[in-house]
């Protein structure tokens, strides 16, 4: 007893040193180049994500709840490089509810994610959102597929993560409105489940939860007529964190997405609590593109954000800089930033400016300089892109512990219950332990099955 006072402090200062540890978020620091200005990488108009950060900090106090992101964008969202770094953080810190929205690129015969694989018993035709003359609609991804051959599949396959099993157990899928039977076999079913759509319904048009945990799924579609296929949400139910959904499509523009109506149809079914808007690069190959224009352009895409999500927050990022036709850097990227700066503070949008964090008009060569633009000298390799998803990342943590510093979160009060002063109805006395409940488990944990095994084949690309 003498040694529980000394006991008792070194025990609260643990504590009290965890509690402090696990409350800030604070990601790995970003790869240190000399041409970036590590101080100018906050997000602007910060109050403007307090309504996230707000669900945000219940959910790392609670463990409860899901929250979710869609991050919009071009090429440089596509194959997944700077979205992966922030899906990464955002689960580490949070708690991993899904892997969100995929697509079978392989099928569309273009590039993507390395973590996503997809095969098929079929041929199919596919458009992306930079062609509206296309007779193919294009969906929630940016691209669309139809296949008219008979009993065509889609099979997706959700493979490790860095060494992290990617699991799932709900789908949103995303397929054509017209009336249709499907059958659906995932890697832990040993029979096929039949779905149907039917014609009129609002998308998603196929939702379906299993008790097992998946790695992969496969859609054939039985009735006949032309197949359309758009993408899938992965997502763990009953599981609480964030889901990051990424949607990237080469070449896209805000213009694009603002005039593909099925896109927004799709969208609203994932009811977002934040947008991240992350385009501009293309826009800058119009060399008569003014601040005004580019602006109004960014301002047509908020309000529809906010037509189909109404207390959904906006963040707005600037592009990193680029070449115009391998010649020279690009100059028009100065107006596209100052423009979609112009429409954040318009629209009461957050946003992130990496164009002049990363050196401005010179930005371009000095990412050039660095080895961190490709080839084309409008793309980047894979450490730049890691670099802009560690940059934008730490810019969100450090808006977060701000606002959690500020805001910490503080359980409701439950109201005690009333004693009855109504005489108790006599009740005969039964045997106690006889038939025990059993424990149900905790909502943000996913047990993974050792002899977990996939029941769907799939052929990998060289």
């Amino acid at each position: 007893m003498k040694h529980f006072p000394v006991l008792f402090l070194m025990l609260f200062s643990l504590t009290a040193f965890s509690q402090t540890d696990t409350a800030k978020w604070q990601p790995p620091a970003p790869a240190h180049y000399a041409f970036i200005n590590y101080g100018e990488n906050v997000i602007q108009q910060r109050s403007k994500l307090d309504s996230v950060f707000k669900k945000l900090v219940q959910l790392h106090a609670t463990r409860k709840g899901v929250v979710r992101i869609i991050h919009i964008g071009d090429s440089h969202l596509q194959a997944d490089g700077i979205t992966s770094v922030l899906r990464n953080g955002f689960h580490d810190f949070f708690g991993d509810a899904g892997r969100g929205l995929v697509f079978p690129y392989q099928l569309a015969n273009t590039n993507g994610p390395k973590d996503i694989h997809a095969t098929s018993n079929a041929t199919w035709k596919a458009n992306r959102i930079t062609n509206s003359e296309s007779p193919i609609k294009t969906g929630i991804m940016g691209y669309g597929m139809i296949c008219g051959q008979k009993n065509p599949s889609v099979c997706i396959y959700l493979k490790d993560e860095n060494g992290v099993p990617g699991y799932f157990n709900r789908m949103q899928i995303f397929v054509g409105k017209e009336s249709a039977d499907y059958l659906l076999t995932d890697s832990a079913l040993a029979k096929q489940v039949p779905l149907s759509t039917k014609d009129g319904e609002n998308s998603p048009s196929l939702v379906y939860e299993s008790d097992s945990l998946l790695t992969g799924l496969q859609l054939t579609r039985k009735t006949a007529g032309d197949y359309s296929f758009y993408g899938v949400s992965l997502e763990r139910k009953d599981t609480s964190g964030v889901i990051y959904h990424t949607i990237g499509a080469n070449g896209a523009r805000y213009d694009q997405y603002g005039e593909s109506e099925l896109f927004w149809q799709q969208l609203k079914a994932l009811h977002g609590d934040l947008f991240i808007l992350s385009m501009g690069t293309n826009e800058a190959q119009n060399q008569e593109l003014t601040e005004q224009a580019m602006a109004a352009l960014c301002d047509s895409m908020v309000r529809k954000i906010h037509d189909i999500a109404p207390g959904a927050a906006v963040l707005i990022t600037t592009p990193a800089g680029s070449y115009y036709k391998q010649k020279h850097p690009n100059a028009v990227l100065q107006k596209v930033t100052n423009g979609l700066i112009h429409s954040a503070d318009k629209n009461g949008a957050a946003y992130w400016d990496l164009y002049h964090l990363s050196g401005g008009k010179k930005s371009a060569a000095l990412w050039k300089k660095s080895g961190l633009l490709g080839h084309d000298l409008v793309h980047y390799d894979p450490k730049g892109y890691h670099l802009q998803g560690q940059l934008l990342l730490s810019a969100l943590a450090k808006a977060y512990d701000s606002y959690a510093k500020v805001h910490p979160y503080h359980p409701v009060p439950t109201t005690p219950i009333k004693k009855s002063t109504k005489p108790k109805a006599k009740t005969e006395n039964k045997p106690v332990g006889t038939t025990p409940t059993p424990s149900s488990p905790k909502a943000d944990t996913i047990v993974i099955p050792r002899d977990h095994k996939t029941n769907i084949k799939v052929k990998y690309e060289k």
